[in-house]
């Protein structure tokens, strides 16, 4: 959909927190959307009703000047789905499996939590045993039905057991159903006109072998599909109410999004939307880059990793202690924010500081927020290293107390005083200073074990990526992890407080299919390779034309592979085109092309490739992306302008520090390190070393001076 050029459209994203609801309207002519012009609002968060939330900060947002009938889209991201299930706020459910496999759920993996545990027990299935119904059906790998189908006596005994168990929704996973889609639906529609009630098909919503996992994601959808159903449904009529006609997308776990309509069918594929917009946003805003997002909020640090400007996916995500086998961006968690405790662990032979991963929350928040709270956080430490200026945090809107944040740290110096505990200063600041100096060194190397993890995983190493840092702490800590993993570079966005709802903006029109197809890679198979892939693109194209997409956009298929014998597969891309060229034959490697590209692959992940083992496809994978419209940084960029001095201290030396603020015109064109930037929804640090410049979207780039470091 086009617009005349004189016209301003905007692109509004919402990404619901626990804390604050974050807003970002993205202005442009309908076919390119401008980064550097964007509007940003943030409100409280409304746990009770979070569509009450997202109407406030809409109707606060569309105030500042948006005509509502300027509104070209709406997207918006929820972690609704993920904190029910986390929480057991979940439908009633119960589940249909073929006779025999009552016990998929608690069998599982036949894996304990921890290995080596004694007291270590199974997780809890999704739903318990006893309302797991059985019927005499089931498929072969092949989709070949095992004996005869339910019959009518059958039907009725399963749907009087099933009013007994008296579920609020229902699952249907056959044994082999992925290979039977049809069939397995046929039942779940059967079932579905006799309970009147949801019923959902495990195949239907995700048909890839492993009974385990199919099972459960079928669950999980099927549990949230009332409470979600009835969010989205509140939503539109909350957007009626504000006269807001636009396209609504809800944004998905795979760093895409699909309208409010596909969502509200296969809403397990939002649960993990919430951390995907950010990396969502950096693979938009800056494409062809390898980067490291660094999403640092109150509770914890998410790490996502994007090479070549892609999001790396994983189908072994969890949720909980349940799998979801679907493609989600990779975001890793841990447990170090602006608001996790620091702490005396006693524990041991002798004290140690920790930081995370308690967190003292929003309320009542680090000490510094005078509100009550008395164990010191990340914050405090910012605040009383001088990092964070407390008169002028988040603007000048929320003013801190430095001493409050002393006496907090200082407090964690006395619980550390033991005869074989570490030596601290005998005066109170002094004492401050060394808990603000372990706590931020303890920090900083607790998130660069978890992203020197995470990048090995894939055979990769931190010096050749940028750090993308956001969230309310990301600008502040992202340079001093930098340094602790050899990184160079890190970017500041814009809108770095906002920039998962800036995700949800721009985010892409996605989603991700899959069939089981096991074979031989030969000359052979790649027949049912090629005829999967062409199955998958068709089923992609079909629902591309119920997203009320026009733009066009990329069909990408690929397989997963492995040596026979191997546990582990590795995803190969068979090819890749547009989707105008969908009338053409699709793209077909030679076998010997795919196991040279398997082989590079295996060796830069495992370190090694066997040239003459047998090579072996598991599943065929498709994915559909199209950009609604370019993206651009436009050319609003800011300059430095220096407010002062302080001290500041960050390696335990304390050393004073140039103070700045950013502005249009009128200013420095960079800033060398040792300094702080202050933006309204952030504090940016600068170490020695480092020099700090802005883009013409707004953007921070901090630089490390390789020879400085190395001298």
């Amino acid at each position: 959909m086009t617009y005349p050029a004189a016209r301003r459209r905007w692109r509004i994203g919402i990404d619901v927190g626990g804390t604050f609801t974050d807003l970002v309207a993205v202005p442009g002519d309908g076919t390119s959307w401008s980064l550097a012009e964007a509007v940003t609002h943030k409100v409280p968060s409304t746990p009770h009703d979070p569509s009450e939330g997202v109407e406030t900060g809409l109707a606060q947002l569309l105030a500042r000047g948006i005509d509502v009938a300027d509104v070209a889209a709406v997207a918006h991201g929820t972690t609704i789905g993920l904190n029910a299930i986390l929480q057991g706020r979940v439908a009633r459910a119960a589940l249909v499996t073929s006779r025999g496999h009552r016990d998929v759920l608690q069998i599982a993996r036949a894996r304990m939590p921890r290995s080596f545990d004694l007291h270590a027990v199974p997780a809890r299935p999704v739903v318990p045993r006893e309302h797991v119904l059985e019927v005499d059906h089931r498929f072969t790998s092949d989709g070949d039905a095992v004996g005869t189908a339910v019959d009518d006596a059958e039907l009725d005994r399963l749907v009087a057991r099933l009013r007994a168990v008296a579920p609020e929704v229902v699952a249907v996973s056959l044994v082999g159903g992925y290979a039977a889609r049809e069939a397995e639906q046929r039942l779940a529609d059967r079932v579905a006109a006799e309970l009147d009630v949801p019923v959902t098909s495990a195949a239907a919503v995700w048909p890839e072998a492993g009974e385990y996992e199919r099972t459960t994601l079928a669950l999980l959808d099927a549990q949230i599909t009332p409470l979600m159903t009835a969010y989205f449904t509140a939503l539109r009529e909350r957007l009626r109410r504000l006269r807001v006609d636009a396209r609504v997308y809800i944004t998905t776990s795979n760093g895409g999004s699909v309208s409010i309509g596909s969502a509200m069918r296969r809403p397990v594929q939002t649960v993990l939307s919430g951390p995907a917009g950010g990396v969502s946003a950096a693979a938009t805003a800056w494409p062809g880059t390898d980067m490291v997002t660094i999403d640092m909020g109150g509770t914890s640090s998410d790490i996502g990793v994007l090479r070549g400007g892609r999001p790396v996916l994983t189908t072994t995500a969890t949720v909980g202690p349940h799998p979801l086998m679907t493609p989600v961006v990779e975001v890793s968690a841990i447990g170090a924010g602006g608001g996790s405790v620091v702490s005396a662990d006693r524990s041991g032979a002798r004290a140690v500081l920790r930081v995370g991963p308690a967190s003292v929350g929003a309320v009542p928040g680090p000490a510094a927020y005078d509100a009550g709270g008395t164990e010191p956080a990340l914050t405090d430490a910012y605040v009383h290293a001088g990092v964070i200026d407390p008169r002028t945090f988040l603007g000048g809107t929320f003013p801190l107390r430095a001493d409050l944040a002393t006496a907090a740290l200082a407090g964690v110096a006395a619980d550390l005083d033991e005869d074989d505990g570490p030596a601290l200063p005998a005066v109170g600041a002094d004492r401050a200073d060394a808990v603000a100096d372990a706590a931020f060194r303890v920090a900083s190397a607790g998130m660069a074990a978890r992203l020197r993890t995470v990048l090995a995983a894939h055979g990769e190493v931190p010096e050749r990526y940028t750090f993308v840092a956001f969230g309310g702490a990301g600008a502040t800590h992202a340079a001093l992890l930098a340094e602790e993993v050899g990184v160079r570079r890190v970017l500041v966005p814009a809108a770095a407080g906002t920039f998962c709802a800036l995700g949800a903006a721009i985010a892409p029109v996605r989603r991700d299919v899959a069939r089981t197809v096991r074979t031989v890679v030969d000359d052979a198979s790649l027949d049912a390779l090629a005829a999967a892939g062409a199955e998958l693109e068709r089923e992609l194209l079909d629902w591309l034309r119920t997203q009320d997409v026009t733009a066009t956009g990329t069909v990408t298929v690929s397989a997963d592979l492995r040596y026979a014998g191997q546990p582990t597969t590795i995803e190969v891309v068979l090819g890749e085109r547009s989707t105008a060229d969908a009338a053409a034959p699709p793209p077909r490697p030679s076998a010997d092309v795919l196991l040279r590209r398997f082989a590079a692959q295996h060796d830069r992940v495992h370190g090694f490739a066997d040239p003459v083992a047998v090579v072996r496809a598991e599943t065929v994978r498709a994915s559909v992306t199209v950009h609604l419209g370019e993206v651009r940084s436009g050319s609003g960029g800011t300059t430095f302008v220096a407010t002062g001095t302080r001290a500041v201290r960050y390696d335990g030396t304390a050393r004073p520090a140039g103070v700045h603020t950013l502005a249009p015109t009128g200013g420095e064109a960079s800033v060398a390190g040792p300094a702080v930037v202050e933006k309204p929804d952030t504090t940016v640090l600068v170490p020695a070393g480092w020099t700090a410049t802005s883009d013409d979207g707004g953007n921070l780039h901090l630089v490390r001076d390789r020879a400085e470091k190395e001298g």
